[in-house]
């Protein structure tokens, strides 16, 4: 983040000293820097000048502005933001060092002659209600563990030759155990090469993989975020207090954490009401340096904001987890062990949340799927001002008996304080089977589950479903991501 210099009375003397009176007020305190407006739509060309305000109000305040992206829109010393490119970006305005704000710039690309002004498949723009086609198939792949499917992925190209990454939740045969959580990588390709990942590192009794995110650095390492720690409940590795930072290191096994760790037990709301919490999962806006967690309480799903950089600057510290694991075969455990285990986290506890609002479990309760989380949970993601929300179950298509209509998959749009943004969606194309069968290679007999969500920086949504044919449990398993427009 870009640091302001702080105007103080030594200023206002030195200006006073020179025979100048200076413009801004010399005895300023503020309680609250926002701009109007907090968001804005721009065609390519378009410009417009954005206000700051204060609490209290005071007249020629120096502010400082920049963009997150000024390839999309750039904005000079006066807040007038230009749209140069199709996409979304942050324009942040500064007071000093302790104040901020920022508003959301959605840039759209001139109107085509005689077309769609939205973009998408044949100029017509990709909306969750769209059936599956093959324009929004990002990618399909057949990944590391055929018998296993995927439960996220993260990448951040989209050329042929650029990476996608992807978890899996892969298990012991023999005892049923969800000991192992796969991260392997494959080039995009073109749609259609189901070319098998050659590039995996395995980490065993780590959790679920449930949500990853990648990090691409200066130096060209790609880091993986994921659950870490995890403790053997119901036959799978979940109920984490740790999350890691870990490095992508092909043909490597890692025992239980690696890379960098952070922990979350407890947090305080804004009411001051202190949760125990476990299961967390991550993902994080780099651009706007935002880290969304998700967190349990029996019942309940929290979704947590922090700043990404308050994240990295708290200090290790040693905390002690209470784990139980092992008792599958061919691991080399086979005794299941309960013990505790102390290990160097980035202790999230002492940190307040940028915002926290919790999702009541309706799983049981609302067999019409109206509510939120009536499906299973299948990932979140932040970008900007928005939180999203994932869910769904395994469908079936059964050749002679028609859909075996268990679930649908849906997509929640909130902002920081739980309001809802978009309606509650259903994904079409994620139980378009009549389309599936034909763009996928799939027979007559087959499942489709949701599995895994990203947003990126010019507001296109990925979705990611994992389809295979029923009854089978090695092939015909195709990691498939779907992308759609920027959402309303």
């Amino acid at each position: 983040m870009i640091k302001k210099s702080i105007y103080t009375l030594l200023t206002t003397a030195v200006l006073l000293i020179c025979g100048c009176s200076p413009d801004e007020p010399t005895d300023v305190v503020i309680s609250e820097l926002r701009i109007e407006p907090s968001s804005i739509t721009l065609t390519v060309g378009d410009t417009r000048t954005l206000t700051p305000h204060t609490t209290p109000s005071y007249d020629n305040l120096p502010f400082e502005w920049a963009s997150l992206n000024p390839a999309i829109a750039s904005v000079d010393d006066g807040g007038c933001v230009t749209a140069h490119a199709a996409g979304n970006t942050l324009v942040r305005c500064y007071y000093g060092t302790e104040f901020s704000a920022q508003t959301v710039v959605k840039v759209l690309a001139p109107p085509a002659s005689g077309g769609d002004s939205e973009g998408g498949t044949d100029n017509k723009k990709i909306t969750f209600e769209s059936p599956l086609s093959a324009g929004m198939i990002f990618s399909s792949r057949q990944l590391a563990y055929p018998g296993t499917v995927m439960q996220c992925f993260d990448f951040y190209g989209t050329g042929e030759d650029d990476y996608i990454y992807f978890s899996q939740c892969a298990g012991d045969s023999s005892t049923g155990n969800k000991w192992m959580t796969v991260l392997s990588r494959v080039k995009r390709g073109k749609y259609g090469d189901a070319t098998r990942s050659g590039e995996a590192m395995k980490l065993r009794w780590f959790g679920h993989g449930t949500v990853i995110c990648v990090e691409h650095t200066a130096n060209g390492d790609d880091y993986v975020w994921t659950d870490s720690n995890g403790t053997l409940v119901n036959g799978m590795y979940t109920n984490n207090n740790t999350f890691a930072r870990i490095l992508f290191q092909p043909n490597t096994t890692f025992d239980h954490y690696t890379g960098e760790q952070f922990y979350l037990s407890e947090y305080t709301d804004s009411t001051g009401k202190r949760w125990s919490v476990y299961g967390v999962q991550v993902n994080i806006d780099f651009d706007a340096r935002r880290m969304m967690l998700t967190a349990c309480t029996s019942g309940k799903r929290h979704l947590l904001v922090y700043d990404l950089d308050k994240v990295l600057a708290l200090k290790e510290e040693n905390v002690t987890l209470t784990r139980t694991w092992g008792g599958e075969s061919g691991t080399g455990t086979t005794q299941q062990k309960g013990a505790k285990s102390t290990v160097s986290a980035r202790n999230l506890n002492s940190l307040t949340p940028i915002s926290s609002f919790h999702i009541s479990n309706n799983q049981t309760t609302d067999p019409t799927s109206s509510k939120t989380w009536s499906r299973s949970y299948q990932g979140h993601a932040i970008r900007g001002e928005r939180l999203y929300w994932y869910e769904g179950d395994v469908r079936e298509s059964k050749s002679g008996s028609g859909v075996y209509d268990n679930s649908r998959a849906y997509v929640e749009v909130f902002d920081y304080q739980g309001n809802r943004l978009a309606p509650r969606t259903m994904i079409v194309a994620a139980s378009d089977f009549a389309n599936m069968s034909s763009l996928l290679n799939l027979n007559a007999n087959h499942y489709s589950e949701a599995e895994g969500i990203q947003v990126k920086s010019d507001g296109s949504i990925y979705l990611g479903i994992t389809t295979h044919i029923a009854g089978k449990t090695t092939g015909n398993r195709l990691s498939t991501i779907l992308r759609y427009d920027a959402q309303e």
